[in-house]
């Protein structure tokens, strides 16, 4: 990174607070390390990977207070017109931004943040804080048009994942885990994990077919379908997350017949887990439960290695995804993520989504009853 460094004095409550963009490497890491809630998302290395293969750069603040304080604003920016800019805490796909701070961030602290943002250029400024830190950023709302967020969370109370899955998994679920595990071994399905290139490979293997899987449902076209998912989450996206951050970047694959047919992705940061993504391939069997067996090797690798919790990731606008988060012991957290726009980009957005949510809840079912009363061998 290599930005130009840019002070600035801001005054909150009669007192000056510097204000220096881009922060420091190492001041950030000193910063992250300080916080209790500090995710795998809240990194120098994340706020790398996330510049370096986009159109987004380090746009992030260290607030310097008279007291002593130092907080670090997470922050992308991205021109996108001559003069305009947009930014983000973290953009779309890229996880929880917020403030960082010393044994958290204050309410009053974030609400000196916030009043730096409602008072800044950028065309929209959007801030996620994680659901950990979300308690102190209520007060801060004011003008800032909100978002409903909602994760489910894992918390395992320092219990092994023998006594967690025994107490928080309803007795059906761990059932139905074991025969799928017995089918998966039967059919010479292998699970395998780590972090090396061919793991990443066949992620996005995976993630392709899922891909062409729900244009299918969507009838959408097929090309046009996979030009936007590579898009959305290229493939250098997976690799250079799985290069920088490294063994605190674990990917699982289950291969079937010669091929990988599900994979999920977990991120690591002191005590804290993110379950960042899963895919499944539709044609494997659906007796593997190649989610839910996947889902638990992430629980028990994340419980095993000493972290407090595993969050599973967004889970607004899905109530069946919420509701197998929810088996599997994760309980919900809603907060909001905070947008600060002169010009109202995040209502229409948020109507868009819902429209199309909408639209597709009534031809998915249609396209699956259409596929189930077509005559076997038909095109």
């Amino acid at each position: 990174m290599n930005a130009p460094v840019r002070d600035r004095t801001l005054k909150w409550g009669g007192r000056p607070v510097r204000v220096t963009t881009p922060v420091p490497d190492a001041v950030w890491a000193e910063v992250a390390a300080a916080d209790p809630t500090a995710l795998p998302f809240q990194t120098p290395a994340w706020r790398d990977c996330l510049c370096s293969g986009s159109r987004w750069g380090d746009a992030s603040r260290l607030y310097e207070t008279a007291d002593g304080r130092r907080l670090v604003l997470m922050m992308a920016r991205r021109t996108v017109a001559p003069g305009l800019a947009v930014e983000a805490s973290w953009p779309a796909g890229w996880g929880a931004g917020g403030v960082l701070a010393p044994g958290g961030v204050r309410p009053d602290e974030a609400a000196m943040v916030h009043a730096d943002l409602a008072g800044g250029r950028a065309v929209s400024a959007a801030v996620r804080p994680s659901f950990a830190a979300a308690g102190a950023w209520p007060a801060a709302g004011g003008s800032a048009f909100l978002i409903p967020r909602e994760v489910h969370v894992a918390h395992f109370g320092g219990r092994s994942f023998e006594e967690y899955w025994a107490s928080a998994v309803p007795g059906k679920v761990r059932r139905s885990i074991g025969n799928a595990r017995r089918h998966l071994e039967r059919e010479g399905a292998v699970i395998t994990s780590g972090n090396s290139p061919d793991l990443v490979d066949a992620l996005y293997q995976v993630y392709l077919r899922w891909v062409d899987q729900r244009a299918a449902q969507r009838r959408v076209p097929g090309a046009l379908a996979r030009w936007q998912g590579r898009r959305a989450e290229p493939f250098a996206k997976f690799s250079a997350v799985a290069g920088a951050l490294g063994r605190d970047c674990r990917i699982w694959v289950a291969r079937w017949q010669g091929r990988p047919v599900g994979a999920t992705v977990s991120l690591y940061h002191g005590e804290a887990a993110i379950g960042w993504r899963a895919f499944t391939d539709r044609s494997a069997p659906n007796h593997f439960r190649l989610f839910e067996v996947l889902a638990t090797e992430a629980l028990r690798h994340a419980c095993e290695s000493g972290c407090r919790y595993l969050e599973m990731g967004e889970s607004v606008g899905r109530a069946d995804l919420a509701a197998l988060k929810k088996r599997f012991g994760g309980q919900e957290h809603t907060f909001a993520e905070y947008c600060f726009e002169r010009v109202p980009l995040s209502a229409g957005r948020m109507a868009f989504q819902r429209f199309r949510r909408e639209a597709e809840a009534r031809i998915i079912p249609r396209a699956r009853r259409a596929a189930a009363n077509r005559p076997a061998g038909a095109a």
